[in-house]
C-alpha cells in the first residue's frame, strides 16, 4: 500500500492531468461530440461522450452515473460517477489550510470508508498532491469486487475534494481485465469536472503598501488630543 501525503496546489492537477492526456494522445484536434452535466444544487459540471449514457445511480448522493459502450459482444463495465455529500466540517478558515484540511481528512482514511462498499479490495496507490475542479484532492487506484449478485472483479481510478462545504467523489471504473483501454477516457472526464467557484485565492488581497506612508501629526489642545494619519503620496 502506498499513500503519499505530498501537498500541491489544487490547479496542478488539471495541468498535469491535461499534460498525461496529450503525451498519450487523448486529446485530439478534431472536436468530439460530448454532453455536459451540470448539477442543478451545486452548480458542479462534468463533460463526456456523448455516446455514454445514463445510468440509475446506485449509493446516495449519486448526482451522476454514466457508462460507455463494451465493443461488441463484450461487457467491459466502463463508468464513471460523480458523489456530492453535503459536509460541514470546516464552513470557515484561511484558504491557506486548504491543502492541510485535505491532506489530513480526505486521504487514506477516507478511501477506506469510500471503498467499505465494495469487497476483495486492494489499494494499488494513493496520492495527496492532486486537484478537482478548484479545490485539492487525494487520489486512489484500487482493485475490487462488485458485491450482490453479479460479482465483476473491477479497477478503478477515483478523486476525491472537499470545495465548499461539498465532498467531491469522482470515481471512475472498468472490468479489472479491460481497464488499461479505459484510464486515458477516464482521465479525460476527471480532468473536465469544474466545480462552482467561491473561493477568493487572493490570500491578503490586493493592497498598495501602506506601512511606510508619512505621518501626519494633528496637534489638540494638549498633547493627549494630539492625532496621527497616515498620508500618501501617489
Amino acid at each position: 500500500m502506498n499513500f503519499s501525503m505530498n501537498v500541491s496546489f489544487s490547479k496542478a492537477f488539471k495541468a498535469s492531468v491535461f499534460a498525461v492526456a496529450m503525451a498519450a494522445g487523448v486529446v485530439s484536434s478534431a472536436q468530439a461530440e460530448v454532453s455536459v452535466f451540470r448539477d442543478p444544487v451545486t452548480k458542479m459540471t462534468v463533460s463526456y461522450p456523448d455516446r455514454w449514457y445514463d445510468i440509475s445511480s446506485q449509493n446516495p448522493n449519486d448526482i451522476l452515473t454514466v457508462r460507455a459502450p463494451s465493443p461488441a459482444g463484450m461487457h467491459e463495465f466502463a463508468e464513471c460517477k460523480v458523489n456530492a455529500h453535503p459536509d460541514g466540517r470546516f464552513k470557515i478558515y484561511p484558504v491557506q489550510y486548504s491543502a492541510p484540511i485535505q491532506r489530513l481528512y480526505i486521504a487514506e482514511d477516507y478511501w477506506k470508508k469510500y471503498t467499505a462498499r465494495y469487497d476483495d479490495v486492494v489499494l494499488h496507490k494513493g496520492t495527496s498532491n492532486n486537484g478537482l475542479g478548484d479545490g485539492f484532492a487525494s487520489m486512489a487506484q484500487v482493485s475490487y469486487t462488485t458485491p450482490g449478485g453479479s460479482k465483476i472483479r473491477k479497477r478503478s481510478i477515483g478523486f476525491a475534494s472537499l470545495y465548499n462545504n461539498v465532498l467531491y467523489t469522482v470515481e471512475c471504473s472498468a472490468l479489472e481485465s479491460a481497464y488499461h483501454k479505459w484510464h486515458k477516457p477516464f482521465l479525460s472526464f476527471i480532468k473536465s469536472v469544474d466545480f462552482h467557484n467561491r473561493t477568493n485565492f487572493a490570500l491578503a488581497g490586493h493592497y498598495r503598501d501602506f506601512i511606510n506612508d508619512k505621518t501626519l501629526k494633528v496637534r489638540g489642545p494638549s498633547f493627549r488630543e494630539d492625532s496621527y494619519f497616515g498620508v500618501h503620496n501617489p
